[in-house]
This record gives C-alpha cells, sequence and structure tokens, in this order.
C-alpha cells in the first residue's frame, strides 16, 4: 500500500516533431528600433531651425539694397472695398478734377455745336431770301403778274416798306423797258403835235399853222440839242433805247402841258416800271447783304 503509482501518458508523436523553419526560433526585433528615432530627431531639428531662420534670418542676414533693384512699392492702404473690380479703368490721382474738366469740354462742345447749328439755319434762310429775291427780280422784268414769286419772298423775309409797296404792283405789273421804248415812239408825234398848240388866245395864222400841222406832223428826230419839243422828245426817246427809262421821264418834265397830256398814260406806265424796279433792287440788296452778314458770322 505504501507504493506510489504513477502514470505518464506517452507524447504524441506530432508533438514531438520540431519546426522545420529557422525563422521560427529567431529572436523577435522591437518594431522602432534606433534609426527610426534618429530620423525623428533629424526632422524636428530641421523644423525649428527653419523657424528660427524664418524669424530672426532678416536681423541675422541683412539683404544689402543694390542700385539695380526695383523699389518695392508701398503697400495700398486702399481698403478691399474701394479697390475698382478688375476689368474697369484704373482710377488716378486727381480723378475728380478730370471729370470736372470732361463735363466743361463737354458743355463747351454742346454750346459750340449749337452755334452752328443756328450759324447755318440762319445761312440757309439767307440763301434762300436771296434765291428768292433773284427768282422776283426775274418775274418783275416782265410786264405781267408776279404774285406768287411776292408771295414765295414774304415767307422768308420780314415785312418791310419794300414788300409793302411791291404788294399793290405785282397783281398788275408794268410794261417793259423796251416795250415803253417801243411805246414812247408812236406817241411821240402826238406829243410833238401837241406841243404846237397855240392855245385858244392864239391869232388866226397860228391856229391854222397848228391845224395843218396836225394833218402833216414834220418833227425833227435827230437833233437832240435845245428847248424846242422836238429836242426833249428825241433826247427822251434815246433815253429809252438805252433802257434808262427814269432818265427819260425827267426829260419829259417840262414840256408843254398839251404834250403832257399826250404822254399822260405812258408816264403812268413808265413811272410804275420805275418804282417796281427800285423796290426789287432794294429787296435784293437787303437779301444779298443779309446773307454776306450771316456768311460772315457763321463759326
Amino acid at each position: 500500500m505504501g507504493h506510489e503509482w504513477r502514470m505518464n501518458v506517452a507524447p504524441d508523436a506530432a508533438e514531438t516533431v520540431m519546426p522545420s523553419d529557422p525563422a521560427l526560433y529567431a529572436r523577435r526585433r522591437p518594431l522602432l528600433g534606433p534609426s527610426f528615432w534618429a530620423m525623428i530627431a533629424l526632422c524636428v531639428f530641421c523644423v525649428m531651425l527653419g523657424a528660427l531662420v524664418t524669424r530672426f534670418g532678416p536681423t541675422w542676414f541683412p539683404v544689402k539694397p543694390s542700385g539695380d533693384s526695383p523699389v518695392q512699392a508701398a503697400p495700398s492702404v486702399t481698403p478691399p472695398a474701394a479697390r475698382a473690380p478688375v476689368g474697369s479703368p484704373i482710377p488716378l490721382e486727381g480723378a475728380a478734377p478730370t471729370v470736372v474738366g470732361a463735363d466743361a469740354e463737354i458743355e463747351r462742345l454742346e454750346t459750340r455745336l449749337a452755334l452752328l447749328e443756328a450759324g447755318q439755319k440762319g445761312v440757309l434762310d439767307a440763301a434762300a431770301a436771296s434765291l428768292a429775291a433773284a427768282a422776283l427780280a426775274e418775274a418783275a422784268q416782265t410786264s405781267g403778274s408776279f404774285e406768287e414769286e411776292l408771295a414765295s419772298l414774304e415767307r422768308v423775309l420780314p415785312m418791310s416798306a419794300d414788300l409793302r409797296a411791291l404788294s399793290r404792283l405785282a397783281q398788275t405789273g408794268a410794261p417793259t423797258r423796251a416795250g415803253l421804248a417801243a411805246e414812247f415812239e408812236s406817241l411821240a408825234a402826238r406829243a410833238a403835235t401837241a406841243a404846237r398848240n397855240p392855245g385858244e388866245d392864239a391869232d388866226l395864222l397860228a391856229r391854222v399853222r397848228y391845224a395843218l400841222s396836225s394833218i402833216v406832223s414834220i418833227r425833227q428826230v435827230s437833233s437832240t440839242r435845245g428847248a424846242t419839243p422836238d429836242a426833249k422828245l428825241a433826247r427822251a426817246q434815246r433815253l429809252l433805247d438805252e433802257g434808262d427809262v427814269e432818265s427819260a421821264i425827267r426829260a419829259l418834265d417840262t414840256l408843254p402841258d398839251p404834250a403832257r397830256i399826250v404822254l399822260a398814260p405812258w408816264l403812268a406806265s413808265a413811272e410804275r416800271r420805275v418804282e417796281v424796279d427800285r423796290h426789287v433792287t432794294a429787296i435784293r440788296a437787303d437779301a444779298l447783304a443779309g446773307l454776306a452778314q450771316v456768311s460772315r458770322a457763321a463759326p
């Protein structure tokens, strides 16, 4: 009973076989070795060195400015909100005076443009008046009416004394100067005969001579000298042939009354022609003077 019995279980054959991979028997190395920590320390040193150079570099190593280096512009003190957007004109110093100057220039140009337009309108109106006056003068040279031409002229010219005078002459017009000369030639013989009328107080012989002269009229037409009725009529005829109606009327002023009675209708027509021409000449001269004046005054 005093014996102790022990039972040993035989080991399994699979457990007694040793592993065939030698790496399983090698000593395990730590995961973070000295080389790793050395690299970490070097990185930290580099970072600290860069920070020190950035912070104290300008003091330790000052840069000497060179003459060729461009001058750095001072930082702008304009707040970002006040800066012009991209693509807008760059505001320059003194921009406000420039805007004021531009406004003044625009106003000056507008004023000049208004003057030019007014000057051009004045020139056009004066030119139209000159053309209308020329048309009136041409129409008035005929023996017909010139009411239409006068109405056209009144639309571009202010009313004047000459225009009012022509208003009563435009409807009937006046004979032409050539027509007056031809008509006077047929009346001159009758006027010469009437100039020889001795009157009611003359004697019988004078009356007989006058009666015979009324049947057969003999008149000197070549002699213009002297104060006889024949000489005066001859001078008037020569002046009329030259177109000088005004002088012809003055040459007949001293004729005897019987001769002037014969010439009375012709004298009225001649005086109407002279009046028409005088007013037309004055109107045309005023129109041309106005055109010259506005042309000189035009900017």
